[in-house]
């Protein structure tokens, strides 16, 4: 699952980073977008792309609650509904209305015996996407992450995983064209999950209301780079 994550590539950049995902250009900002957040939790503004108009070209960032409301809802659910099952979000009356979108992130974190883990691309955690849906309920756009069953190394983590998109599946998800035609996103591919680092960080992640880049430092006593604890 994906409960918490973090984003600190914001703005101007998260909007050039991401038109250079192949077919996602132009991309720009429906609105002001989030700033730098370290321990984004459910319910909290998150920023999600979509295509402005479907099956024509260009993507719109904007900000979005994390946690989706279907359209038919007759008030804000107490769940919220951060993660939808990728193998039955189709069936689920909760979310099988809702659109694609891609969720930016520079990693995730998952727990295991207490301790949180970080999940990311390596030291810099470059900005990478994962698969969501998105839906509009009266003047609030929502959106939830999709997740799969975990793959490779994640899955001694935890055994459910977001589904990251590589670079070249992100627009067939978006206009769910070519492989993503039915809505089935499949799973991460082995060869993405490979790239992936996981490291313990900072317990004070576990409380929502800490905030900041000394969340993913290393644990006390923790050696940098290594899992002792996980592998």
């Amino acid at each position: 699952m994906c409960g918490r994550f973090v984003n600190f590539t914001v703005a101007e950049k998260l909007l050039s980073t991401t038109a250079e995902i192949p077919g996602l250009a132009p991309v720009r900002a429906d609105g002001a977008l989030t700033t730098s957040r370290y321990n984004i939790g459910p319910t909290m503004p998150i920023v999600a792309l979509a295509r402005e108009h479907p099956g024509r070209t260009g993507t719109i960032a904007a900000t979005v609650r994390w946690g989706l409301i279907p359209q038919w809802a007759r008030e804000v659910p107490t769940t919220p509904f951060f993660n939808a099952r990728a193998e039955t979000w189709q069936s689920k009356q909760t979310f099988r209305d809702g659109l694609p979108c891609a969720i930016p992130m520079n990693g995730w974190y998952e727990w295991k015996n207490r301790q949180p883990y970080f999940v990311s691309f390596g030291d810099d955690a470059p900005l990478f996407t994962v698969a969501g849906l998105w839906a509009r309920w009266g003047d609030i756009v929502s959106a939830t992450i999709l997740t799969t069953d975990a793959v490779g190394q994640l899955v001694d983590l935890h055994h459910r995983m977001p589904r990251v998109l590589a670079d070249d599946e992100v627009s067939d998800w978006l206009d769910l064209s070519a492989w993503a035609a039915n809505g089935d996103v499949g799973v991460t591919s082995a060869e993405v999950v490979d790239k992936l680092t996981i490291r313990p960080v900072n317990r004070a992640v576990g409380n929502a209301a800490n905030e900041g880049p000394h969340l993913l430092d290393e644990p006390d006593g923790a050696v940098p780079g290594h899992n002792e604890e996980l592998f």
